[in-house]
């Protein structure tokens, strides 16, 4: 009776011992799994003094992702939240349902990228009037409440973009295509427009150069393919230099010059430095692509709402850095970075 008692114990203690290791191994390999996924850190909750919204056109975009990442952390520093909305994101709104969805919620603060509709303008004025900040950026809606813009000024960007143009002049140029990104408009009012075709036509021998412009906003990247597809499948063919003004745009004309083999006859002036402009400036396929300071951007939007908190005032105007930059440019750049990297290493 004894020795079976003695059995049982044994049995008893055994699984037990079994059970603890399962749960202690179950246990160290959940621990694990959590810890390499970074839920660990997503489940620990910070509460935020303040909540800022983005709005701007294309999510997608590298470059709004770049200012949006740099606005995030600027952010954190004060103890704020900045929120990303895009009218491309699939969630069925456009830039007037976020706005009118952010004044509803008594947010602290919005930067938004202004896309030229008079709708949208008065949904700055709402906000200004309801007591909340709105800070525009890239695209200025200077004749509204908007309490700060950052980005270049149309005249200063024009005078740019001319002066690229001009350098990618010659004797084969006859017609200049110039695609906006703005909403349906007057042409004839964009300062953009303007100040690029004066720059241009007031040069000498260029009698007898067409320089058009087109609307173009980029929230559908298949609209935009088809825009650009029917650019070069038009009677007169494409332009000889074409202007993109967004990444999106650039990347589609790009292609589309691939597709169509038109290497050599469209000389592109782009925007921006995605991974795909950047190999296509490096080739010399994509003459000059303009890029703008994304990090200084993002940081300067919550600047202002921050000065504006602190001392209820703020710069009205924060100018962004504008490069253009061509091969030779980008191989430099790599070079330097790679003579650097290898610094470190040594």
């Amino acid at each position: 009776m004894k020795k079976s008692e003695n059995k049982g114990i044994g049995l008893l203690l055994l699984g037990i011992f079994i059970v603890g290791f399962f749960l202690f191994f179950t246990n160290n390999f959940y621990k694990s799994v959590w810890k390499k996924s970074g839920l660990e850190k997503a489940e620990e909750i910070r509460n935020y003094d303040r909540q800022y919204e983005m709005i701007v056109g294309s999510g997608k975009s590298e470059f709004w992702q770049a200012v949006y990442e740099s606005a995030r952390k600027t952010a954190e520093e004060h103890d704020a939240y900045v929120e990303f909305h895009a009218s491309d994101m699939e969630t069925g709104y456009d830039e007037i349902d976020y706005m009118e969805i952010s004044i509803a919620s008594g947010v602290d603060g919005i930067i938004l990228e202004y896309n030229g509709e008079d709708a949208l303008k008065n949904e700055i004025d709402k906000a200004e009037a309801a007591g909340i900040p709105v800070i525009t950026i890239m695209n200025d809606a200077p004749d509204s409440r908007r309490q700060s813009f950052v980005g270049v000024n149309d005249y200063q960007m024009g005078q740019a973009y001319g002066e690229q143009i001009v350098r990618l002049l010659d004797e084969n140029t006859k017609r200049i295509l110039i695609l906006l990104d703005s909403e349906k408009g007057d042409l004839e009012k964009n300062q953009l427009y303007s100040q690029i075709s004066n720059a241009v036509l007031s040069q000498n021998n260029t009698e007898g150069i067409e320089i058009r412009a087109e609307n173009l906003a980029p929230e559908n990247k298949f609209d935009i393919e088809e825009a650009i597809r029917m650019i070069f499948q038009s009677p007169e063919g494409p332009p000889q230099i074409l202007v993109c003004m967004d990444e999106m745009t650039t990347e589609c004309a790009y292609q589309a010059m691939i597709d169509y083999n038109m290497v050599g006859e469209v000389k592109i002036i782009g925007y921006y430095i995605s991974e795909t402009i950047r190999s296509a400036v490096e080739k010399g396929l994509i003459s000059v692509t303009c890029t703008l300071d994304a990090e200084g951007m993002g940081k300067d939007c919550v600047d202002a709402l921050w000065e504006l908190k602190q001392e209820g005032r703020a710069n009205s105007y924060y100018n962004a850095e504008l490069e253009f930059l061509g091969k030779e440019d980008l191989r430099k750049a790599r070079k330097a970075v790679s003579a650097e990297t290898a610094e470190e290493e040594e």
